[in-house]
């Protein structure tokens, strides 16, 4: 081992002169008066360079100088007025040059100012207003007889067109406002809010019929309506006053962006520094860099004058570099990488933390964590578009024919749960005497698990989930069967040098022969095994459990709900065991004879499932707390935990699992306005959709201490949906509409649309009275028009035959 003696590195080479087709400038002498040219040869020993002047002599030959010393060198950016062609090294004109590389921005470049709007002579129209200021100014003069309000039409037309966001972007754009957080609002901003909240909300509700101005308000700031509402004109009202703190000057600036700044921090002391640490590994004091420096003589300090100069360009345009390591590394890069991505293998351009600094300033910049998604095609995301529109003119049937049919829509998963689980945010509080417990395992696969299955109902309230229902435990049990040991099975005893035995000892008997212990069993459709393997078959455990538990469910339901008729909608993903074929058509037997029907969910759509979504994961928190609480967080066995697993099923808030229900109609809602796609599933909370500010629990009777289901406190249009969702009910009859009603021929037809044993039970159930019947029916009606059609079509074909044939005598 030994440390590297302090040597001195050589002055540095700038690449922006020393090398051949670089752009400098010379600066006059007593021979030759100067100007700009290419670098036609380079003298490295002699730290001089040819060059070949771009402006030529009156006879058309380009003039040139030999060997010019460095001190008179100064890199250069060629930008011409005319930018095609290239340059003498090949690059093309109008790019910065800058290390031996085309750049894509020239560093002063000169901004050739738009030319004034033409006026246009003889137009009548009426100019619209191109900002919100121009709106607020034309609002003061409006009148009803105009059409609508210009403030409430700018918000709607925002919302339809533009991103969430869009005037935030455009006011910071007009006044100049520095980027700040998503959520933080500057004076102007809150004056700018506070103006336009008080004009909408001033106006008489016939003005305002047709607008969701506070939700179109929110959603042009990028906000909450809450943030709306709570913004108080009294305090904003003195544009003097200001709850912010003051703003420095260099506030948004930075190395990147200000050409003041680059010079102040890029000076010939500052590249001498950042050399000598490129060069030198050991740590070196600001104070004897200095010292070192300020002792060169003026020809020494020559190359670091040129260093500092290039990199001022180089730093000038670095914007582009941090582009493309950001786009090849789709922002899966650390800070300290991208830096050392900046500086190659030269000096370092910026530290870290000043890359940070400029790149999360940017508007919207912000940290992600990559998620594991589903994998969605162009088919699948075609299937969840249409299943979502199928489940919505279900539902929308099923408030026809509300009073004689009770749709309850049933949902189920499998999940497994471990005896023993990794627990992160652990407290240790040494003061109590409190310390985490470290487990110790051979092997993550040698502790103890199982499957269970588990099954809810959702009672919509009038077959409307947007007024809340009620909500039922159906059943929940382990995958797997009670089998007898066949001989006695003990357990391994570890000794100090890491090997086992398994003694023969009363205490350590695991498994005693002839008594019934729980195996777990693969999950299949219809298939039992054998003997040697048995699996568990679904069509038994159906056979044997479910269906006798949702009989008792279905019974207890005509009890609860007097004259309607019980309608089970069996709702699961599609794993292989839940569509063999063997099973579902058992299955569907089995619910035909019943009168319920099968509805499986769409293809890779978890989120459609509240098991997956909410239920299965507040479960496994119940059951680590009771964990914890019952054995020390330690190592349970298997039935200790299925105990525990039960326990938490049957406390398990019945009011949650409505609420949650509710919240999967949020998720159909955002399938439908992502057109079959999850990039809602990204979005920051995305799964937060306000549900929980609309409902209430319920409860059955006066006496109940428990909650059985939800009510939503604020009434919903049948569509638009309340401002505090975040996925309004979408209107899935528009295509079928014109100016708000539904075309005539009965184009819209939902037997194209809906199983057929759903939509016979519709138009069997629907009353002829109601509005929505005819449309319900009217796909009957048009397939008897086309099968008279069709045989109008063979008698007239026959006719003409006959005709033709008798004129042949």
């Amino acid at each position: 081992m030994f440390r590297r003696p302090h040597v001195k590195p050589p002055p540095p080479m700038s690449r922006d002169i020393f090398s051949m087709g670089a752009c400098v400038r010379v600066d006059a002498s007593t021979t030759s008066k100067g100007g700009i040219g290419f670098v036609s040869a380079v003298h490295p020993d002699e730290r001089k360079v040819d060059i070949d002047y771009i402006e030529k002599n009156s006879i058309g030959i380009t003039n040139s100088s030999p060997l010019i010393d460095e001190i008179r060198l100064h890199p250069h950016v060629y930008a011409p007025s005319d930018d095609t062609g290239t340059t003498r090294s090949g690059r093309h004109r109008g790019a910065a040059v800058v290390s031996g590389r085309r750049r894509r921005g020239a560093a002063t470049a000169v901004v050739t100012p738009p030319p004034p709007p033409r006026a246009v002579v003889g137009s009548r129209k009426r100019k619209r207003p191109k900002n919100i200021f121009d709106t607020l100014a034309a609002s003061t003069s409006w009148v009803s007889s105009e059409g609508p309000h210009p403030v409430l039409q700018t918000l709607k037309e925002g919302k339809e067109n533009k991103e969430q966001g869009w005037m935030r972007r455009d006011v910071k754009k007009a006044l100049q406002l520095s980027s700040t957080p998503v959520g933080q609002l500057k004076s102007p901003e809150r004056r700018l809010l506070s103006r336009i909240h008080t004009t909408t909300t001033t106006l008489t509700p016939s003005k305002t019929q047709g607008f969701n101005s506070l939700s179109n308000h929110a959603y042009a700031w990028g906000t909450s309506t809450r943030t709306i509402q709570r913004i108080d004109a009294r305090t904003l009202a003195d544009p003097t006053l200001s709850a912010a703190r003051k703003v420095s000057t260099v506030v948004g600036t930075s190395i990147f962006t200000c050409e003041a700044r680059r010079k102040k921090v890029f000076t010939d002391m500052d590249y001498y520094k950042r050399w000598r640490r490129l060069h030198h590994p050991e740590p070196l004091s600001e104070a004897t860099l200095r010292e070192e420096f300020l002792q060169l003589s003026v020809q020494e300090k020559v190359p670091y004058g040129h260093g500092a100069e290039a990199l001022r360009i180089r730093v000038a345009t670095a914007s582009d570099d941090i582009q493309d390591v950001l786009l090849k590394t789709n922002g899966a890069v650390t800070w300290r990488e991208l830096s050392s991505q900046l500086a190659g293998d030269g000096v370092l351009i910026a530290a870290p933390n000043t890359i940070r600094s400029y790149v999360m300033a940017l508007p919207d910049s912000q940290y992600e964590t990559t998620r594991m998604q589903p994998l969605l095609n162009a088919q699948h995301r075609m299937r969840r578009f249409k299943w979502a529109r199928m489940f919505h003119i279900l539902w929308h049937g099923g408030k026809m024919v509300a009073d004689k049919v009770q749709f309850v829509t049933l949902q189920s998963d499998e999940k497994w749960f471990f005896c023993l689980v990794r627990r992160r945010h652990v407290k240790m509080v040494p003061h109590f005497g409190c310390f985490p417990v470290n487990h110790k395992v051979h092997h993550k696969k040698h502790i103890d698990k199982f499957m269970v299955f588990a099954m809810s109902a959702f009672v919509p309230t009038d077959n409307n989930w947007m007024r809340g229902g009620e909500a039922f435990k159906v059943i929940i049990q382990r995958i797997g069967r009670m089998v007898e040991a066949k001989a006695n099975s003990y357990g391994r005893v570890y000794g100090e040098n890491g090997k086992y035995t398994m003694p023969r000892t009363e205490a350590n008997l695991r498994r005693k022969k002839g008594n019934m212990y729980f195996k777990n069993m693969e999950i299949r459709g219809s298939d039992e095994g054998d003997a040697k393997n048995p699996t568990f078959a679904l069509k038994r455990f159906w056979e044997e459990e479910v269906l006798p538990a949702l009989d008792t469910k279905a019974q207890e339901l005509t009890h609860l709900y007097p004259g309607k008729k019980i309608v089970f909608l069996n709702h699961w993903d599609n794993a292989p065991p839940h569509v063999e074929g063997e099973f579902i058509g058992w299955l569907k037997d089995q619910f035909s004879t019943r009168g319920w029907h099968n509805t499986p969910q769409p293809a890779q759509s978890p989120l459609l499932n509240v098991f997956d979504t909410a239920i299965f994961a507040a479960m496994s928190k119940h059951v680590m707390a009771k964990q914890g609480l019952l054995n020390k967080s330690m190592y349970l066995k298997k039935e200790k935990l299925w105990e525990i697993l039960q326990a938490v099923w049957k406390e398990y808030d019945r009011a949650k699992i409505a609420n949650l229900h509710v919240h999967h109609h949020q998720m159909v809602n955002a399938v439908i306005a992502w057109k079959g796609g999850d990039g809602f599933a990204t979005a920051s909370r995305a799964l937060h959709c306000g549900v929980r500010k609309v409902v209430v629990p319920v409860y059955r009777d006066e006496e109940s201490t428990e909650a059985c289901g939800v009510e939503v406190i604020e009434s919903m249009n049948e569509v638009g949906g309340l401002d505090s969702l975040r996925y309004p009910t979408p209107d899935v009859m528009a295509e079928y509409k014109r100016d708000g009603q539904l075309l005539p021929v009965h184009e819209y037809n939902p037997q194209k649309l809906l199983p057929n044993d759903i939509y016979e039970l519709l138009v069997q159930e629907g009353s002829v009275n109601h509005p929505d019947y005819e449309y319900f029916t009217g796909g009957i009606d048009d397939e008897f028009d086309q099968i008279w059609e069709a045989d109008e079509e063979q008698r007239r074909q026959v006719a003409q035959f006959e005709a033709w044939y008798w004129e042949l005598d």
